[in-house]
Parts: structure tokens; sequence; C-alpha cells
């Protein structure tokens, strides 16, 4: 589905454009991984603010981290969908210190520590793997009794030169 890859797309060089200078102080921050994009179409629309801190639950092998990050929040509308694409900032900025955005369509958002069942998965993200993905995680989720409280997230680690088989991307959704 070209509107899932396009949103991507957009939503990306808008927030590309916002850590490579396009803010009022015209600062510079470098970009940590991943790069989230979820499709909010069918959700409530929430008022966004800033640092985020999330507690990820490897749901199948069992593994957990804690990953500190800011995240600066774009909403892209593509075909009969609405997507929020998000980029990872350094936990050194907070909700006060992050840069004003030049792009008012550019809002951040707080998110609490959560618990959130992840599947680690290879490949340049696209629609149709996008959906595979998050089917195989909706089917183990359903065999364990657990039930998701978020929207699905697909989460991309890497630089988009990196080759597909080599690529770290994650489906996630909060329980």
């Amino acid at each position: 589905m070209a509107d899932y890859d396009q949103a991507i797309g957009m939503g990306f060089s808008i927030l590309a454009t916002y850590i490579f200078g396009g803010n009022k102080k015209s600062h510079k921050i470098s970009m940590n991984a991943p790069v989230s994009g979820e499709n909010i179409s069918n959700s409530e629309k929430i008022p966004m603010t800033a640092p985020v801190t999330e507690e990820a639950i490897e749901g199948i092998s069992g593994e957990s981290e804690n990953i500190p990050m800011a995240a600066p929040v774009t909403e892209e509308e593509s075909g009969e969908h609405t997507y929020r694409i998000s980029f990872t900032l350094p936990s050194k900025y907070t909700l006060d210190t992050l840069p004003i955005p030049d792009d008012e369509r550019i809002k951040f958002k707080e998110i609490r520590n959560q618990k959130m069942a992840v599947l680690r998965f290879k490949g340049r993200v696209n629609h149709k793997l996008a959906t595979e993905e998050m089917e195989e995680l909706k089917k183990w989720l359903l065999k364990n009794n657990i039930k998701p409280k978020s929207n699905f997230i697909i989460a991309q680690y890497n630089n988009p030169a990196v080759p597909g088989f080599f690529r770290r991307n994650e489906v996630m959704v909060e329980i």
C-alpha cells in the first residue's frame, strides 16, 4: 500500500529537517534510533508533549531493555489513513530544552514507562512487511492471552544505506 510508504517518507523528511537545523535556534540535533511509524487512523487524537522513556519487553525471547528517549512527532495523512511518525532524540533533551520547530506540524509527545510486546525482524520496511510482522505479533499475543493496549508501532533502527538483510526493525505494542 503506497500510502504507508509515502507517509513514512513525508514524516521522515519533516522531522529530518527539524534535527538538521530547522528550528528556531538553527540547532543541529543528533538522531538516535529508532524512527517509528504508527497508523492512528482509528485512534483517539491525543495532545502531544515531550520526553519519552520506554521500557520494551521482547515478547518472544524474554529480553527487556530500558531506552531513554525524547521524540519529535508529526502526523501525516496519506490516502485514507493518518500515520504518526516519530524520531528518537538524545535523552539529554527535555520539553524545556528542545529547540522550537520551524514547522508547526511537529509536536512533542510524552510517554511514561510502558510495557511493550516487541517482535524484532529484518528487512527493508514497507507496508507489506510491516503488516506481516504485525500479524505475527498479534498471533503471539492471542496465543498467550495478552491484550494490546495501543496501536502497533513499527520501529526502524538503521541508516537507509544499510542492506535489508542487516536492518534491525521491530513491531511493538503496549501491553
